[in-house]
């Protein structure tokens, strides 16, 4: 057994554990736990039977089963990150208008502090 496999059966074990737990969590959807899975179960996989990868290759019309491999990595990275960046956006638009909202309060709250503590309204 190489260092590589190694590698990927430690990186698939530990996906595998990560998702489960996250999932036991609920921090995620279903997609995304099944994605996790997916990768995992296949790392693991691939590393005992690297022959799968090579009919997987053939079946996409590439040379190297690897090759299908950094294809479906690029893709689901970019879906990841086109992922991070919308929540990233949400949250940056969520925090602007809790800001908005404290702001406008704080205001309200001053000029209500004036109007209680000014020497006309005794």
């Amino acid at each position: 057994m190489t260092l590589l496999q190694v590698f990927f059966i430690i990186s698939g074990v530990i996906i595998l554990l990560i998702s489960a737990d996250i999932a036991r969590r609920e921090r995620f959807n279903a997609l995304h736990f099944l994605v996790f899975l997916s990768i995992g179960t296949g790392l693991l996989i691939f590393t005992f039977f690297p022959g799968v990868l090579d009919l997987f290759g053939r079946i996409f019309g590439v040379q190297r089963g690897a090759d299908v491999l950094v294809y479906t990595s690029v893709v689901f990275l970019i879906y990841f990150v086109l992922l991070l960046l919308q929540k990233t956006e949400r949250n940056r638009r969520d925090t602007t208008r809790i800001v908005r909202e404290m702001a406008l309060f704080r205001e309200e709250v001053r000029r209500g502090e004036k109007i209680h503590t000014s020497p006309d309204h005794r």
